[in-house]
């Protein structure tokens, strides 16, 4: 292509763009989580964070129906982050999945990358892998009552599931149900141990949350969540009705109850026993629980306030950028661009590119040509001025060394000073002599005219086809952003699909072919004016030099008429 297009493209070479891991996924959305909406005190290792996909912040349309496309990656764009997928629905557009940040900080921003679009992507979502060692349960009741930790630890008894605070929850209407003893949910009290847990009672009344075989028990009380560890309670400030989170970190120190976040009740000065992993969930309770957890070591209160944070209803702890596509294999923005060219634009484009191509040789030819005119005429003129006794006569060029010959074969000058002395000789030898006559001036002065319009057309030949890259170029790359822009907009009546991710890359496209006329044309333009002025001066020094040969024709003319005059008689 030609040089205008290729400065189209070191453009694009040039523009930013993140890594991107891998081009079979044709999407990516930067994702961040702001530990600040939670004033954490402290940052937090290995943090299972909540990352809630709708219609609005991602298009279920471009990934696969189960969600096996999905990618996570840290915020290099090549270390990839376990996670697994609770919830999928691309028909009502609403996702939930569990992402394992390797680290929340307590300042600043956690940045990762959600990669989708791959319909060939295999299953890798691992929720054995997502949650840390500590874990000992993570209970989704995501239509189930299996244990999405590593233990693989079961529930036993029956229960119901309805709509929960993060996806399904569990429904108990007084019968519990019971976590067998087993040496993968044993807690030894030097490790510490944490519980957590979404509720939603029916009503303000007694029930219990979970207990165990040792005295720890978590339960409400008229409603007001509590906890009581060997004969020792402490209680929130206040009941609850909608959906809260419960939190409960205990060690061999004493035991601290966290309501949505935040300390209730103050510190349970009463040490953890060591417990066996056996436990009661939802004695006499009826309602709704969701995303229960329990842990073999304590949870500290920023974790509390983020895991609230992260995973409330409406919570903004987490900002979804905007769609990207890869840029094109290293072509930066453009590639995008040529990615959506429509066949009509490149059709447009090719024709750009032809005239651009012709208009690039023409002013390398004819640049070429005007510079080696302009250097023979110095040659020539600086000969003509050394053999100016010579100047009637034609033979000193034939006298002129190869070298000097080369100097002044590209002349005008030289061409109209030999049309010019041949006219001359001509004249005189039909004149049987030096003498000419006048009409021989006026036919020496039509050819040299002749042979001065004849070197001003070869200096201006092929120009008119940098005129019309000039004024057609942006004419034509118009005409291909209309039709671009034209078949955007059908295509889009007929999807439906009315968003900016639909429109922009075609219309993007469709300008491709405006710029690329304004390449056509610009350089057409200054070549064009370059040359020009560069053939005016040669013009001019063609039209000088005729002049002073017509006027050396003319003195000899009256040199001969003054020598055919007789002599004035003696008075």
């Amino acid at each position: 292509m030609s040089a205008a297009l290729a400065g189209l493209a070191s453009v694009a070479l040039g523009s930013p763009a993140d890594a991107w891991f891998d081009k079979s996924w044709p999407y990516r959305k930067a994702l961040t989580a702001d530990p600040g909406a939670a004033q954490i005190a402290g940052a937090e290792k290995r943090f299972p964070l909540l990352v809630r996909l709708d219609s609005a912040n991602f298009r279920f349309e471009d990934a696969k129906p189960d969600g096996s496309d999905l990618r996570f990656l840290a915020a290099d764009d090549k270390t990839p982050l376990a996670f697994h997928v609770e919830s999928f629905d691309p028909k009502i557009g609403l996702a939930m999945i569990w992402v394992d940040l390797p680290e929340l900080p307590a300042a600043g921003e956690a940045r990762f990358f959600l990669y989708y679009g791959n319909k060939n992507a295999p299953a890798v979502a691992s929720a054995a892998k997502t949650f840390d060692a500590g874990y000992r349960a993570v209970f989704h009741f995501a239509g189930t009552l299996a244990d999405s930790s590593a233990n693989a630890t079961a529930l036993g008894g029956q229960a119901g599931f309805a709509a929960g605070a993060i996806g399904q929850s569990l429904r108990l209407a007084g019968q519990p149900v019971s976590v067998a003893a087993s040496p993968a949910t044993a807690v030894d009290p030097a490790h510490g141990f944490a519980f957590e847990a979404w509720v939603k009672p029916d009503a303000a009344g007694d029930a219990i949350l979970y207990k165990t075989p040792e005295g720890l028990t978590i339960g409400l009380a008229r409603g007001v969540p509590y906890v009581e560890l060997a004969g020792k309670r402490v209680a929130a400030g206040a009941a609850i009705g909608d959906w809260a989170q419960i939190t409960v970190s205990a060690d061999a120190q004493g035991a601290t109850l966290y309501v949505n976040g935040q300390p209730a009740g103050g510190k349970l000065a009463a040490p953890l026993p060591a417990m066996s992993g056996a436990a009661t969930i939802g004695e006499g309770y009826a309602g709704l629980i969701d995303e229960l957890r329990l842990s073999a070591a304590p949870r500290d209160a920023a974790w509390a306030r983020a895991g609230y944070a992260s995973q409330g209803r409406g919570a903004r702890f987490v900002a979804f950028g905007a769609d990207e596509q890869p840029s094109g294999e290293g072509f930066g923005y453009f590639g995008v661009i040529f990615k959506n060219v429509t066949f009509d634009a490149w059709c447009v484009i090719g024709v750009l590119a032809l005239m651009s191509l012709v208009s690039w040789i023409v002013m390398i030819a004819k640049g070429g040509y005007v510079g080696r005119a302009v250097r023979a005429d110095r040659a020539f003129q600086a000969l003509y001025a050394y053999r100016r006794g010579e100047i009637l006569s034609g033979t000193w060029l034939d006298a002129l060394e190869a070298k000097e010959r080369a100097l002044i074969a590209d002349s005008p000058l030289a061409r109209i000073y030999q049309a010019g002395v041949a006219e001359f000789e001509q004249a005189r030898v039909e004149a049987g002599g030096d003498h000419i006559a006048e009409e021989t001036v006026e036919a020496i002065r039509a050819t040299l005219d002749a042979q001065q319009v004849e070197e001003t057309q070869k200096l201006n030949r092929w120009m008119v086809l940098l005129t019309i890259a000039i004024s057609g170029g942006p004419f034509i790359g118009l005409l291909g952003t209309v039709l671009g822009v034209m078949i955007t907009f059908a295509a889009i009546a007929l999807a439906g699909d009315v968003n900016v991710n639909a429109i922009a890359p075609g219309v993007s496209a469709a300008l491709l072919a405006t710029v690329v006329g304004l390449f056509v044309a610009i350089p057409a333009l200054f070549g064009y004016n370059y040359i020009a002025s560069r053939n005016s001066d040669v013009t001019a020094g063609m039209q000088v030099f005729v002049d002073r040969l017509i006027t050396r024709f003319a003195d000899l003319h009256r040199r001969a008429l003054r020598q055919q005059q007789p002599p004035l008689a003696a008075e």
